[in-house]
């Protein structure tokens, strides 16, 4: 693995973006189409680009930044969407890989309306960024600082964004099924912990629901080769969990991946309680809607002339 991708993550003061064109081609989770997408690197401050190479028009008709303000649907995934109704659902997995590798501009073309869902994970788009490494760009990293607690609530769900040195994020869920029950995790987003310790975990359902998704067009896609499925409160999949936690774990990568849709790593702490891709959205509404609990900064050239001796020498 190069040097700059295993400074890339956590406080690493330079944008970056993919070094090469890389491709993966998977079912959709929902629609259950075979889609492929190619991730390309891109120029400073171009953030996360989504393009549909299915629709015809013009580049720009077809192009959707992965920003929260473009976010349209949290049903059962983060779907964005631009003003030409053009969308991509399903992108957190994706976007907690980025965010999770250190990648701050790219451009993936998609030829269909959904991020294939490929393990149920974020494990096959790190190794994928990976297998690309990444390439040092000439603009500054911009962080966006949480100076004001901020809080969302929605009967028993909560969450929450709050000033902290780090940048951690923590996940508690409580389920009536015995094989989930209450189960909290946590992960400082800082020197690669979330490839360790986080991009494994599968998104998970109940069998009891798999039909009145499939009614409603949902799950088109699902397997056990792509979910974790409980049936009778147990796992049926035949190689069990890849951890105790891993439930809770995946709700923490969701909660990366569509806080990443800020277009910023924060210097703060996440937590959420019972929270999805809805809760996680509104959060962000909230912080931006105050422009008190947030400021932007970039890191000093005293930080970078060190960043840049490690870089060089490591």
């Amino acid at each position: 693995m190069s040097c700059d991708f295993l400074t890339a993550s956590g406080f690493y003061p330079w944008q970056t973006t993919i070094k090469n064109t890389i491709s993966i081609s998977g079912i959709g989770l929902h629609k259950g189409d075979l889609i492929e997408i190619t991730l390309k690197p891109s120029k400073p401050n171009s953030g996360i680009r989504f393009i549909r190479t299915d629709i015809a028009g013009d580049l720009s008709e077809r192009t959707i930044l992965a920003s929260y303000q473009n976010v349209s649907d949290t049903n059962m995934c983060t779907t964005i969407k631009n003003k030409n109704d053009c969308k991509v659902s399903t992108i957190e997995h994706l976007m907690a890989a980025l965010s999770g590798s250190g990648v701050d501009n790219i451009d993936i073309e998609i030829n269909g309306p959904e991020v294939p869902i490929m393990d149920g994970s974020s494990k096959q788009f790190i190794d994928l960024i990976e297998n690309s490494g990444l390439s040092k760009l000439s603009e500054k990293r911009k962080f966006l600082k949480i100076t004001k607690n901020i809080e969302i609530t929605d009967g028993e769900k909560k969450c929450s964004l709050s000033p902290s040195n780090n940048m951690n994020f923590f996940a508690s869920i409580d389920f009536s099924d015995k094989v989930i029950g209450k189960q909290e995790a946590s992960i400082n987003l800082e020197n690669f912990n979330f490839k360790d310790n986080v991009s494994k975990a599968r998104t998970f359902g109940f069998m009891r629901d798999v039909e009145a998704l499939r009614m409603s067009g949902l799950g088109l896609g699902g397997s056990l080769d792509n979910c974790i499925i409980i049936d009778d409160n147990e796992v049926i999949n035949s190689e069990g969990l890849r951890f105790e936690n891993e439930f809770v774990a995946h709700k923490l990568l969701d909660a990366v991946g569509d806080i990443f849709t800020s277009g910023y790593r924060i210097q703060g702490e996440y937590r959420g309680y019972l929270c999805g891709h809805h809760m996680n959205n509104l959060l962000l509404k909230e912080l931006f809607d105050n422009e008190d609990s947030f400021e932007v900064f970039e890191i000093d050239d005293s930080v970078i002339a060190d960043s840049n001796k490690e870089l060089l020498t490591a």
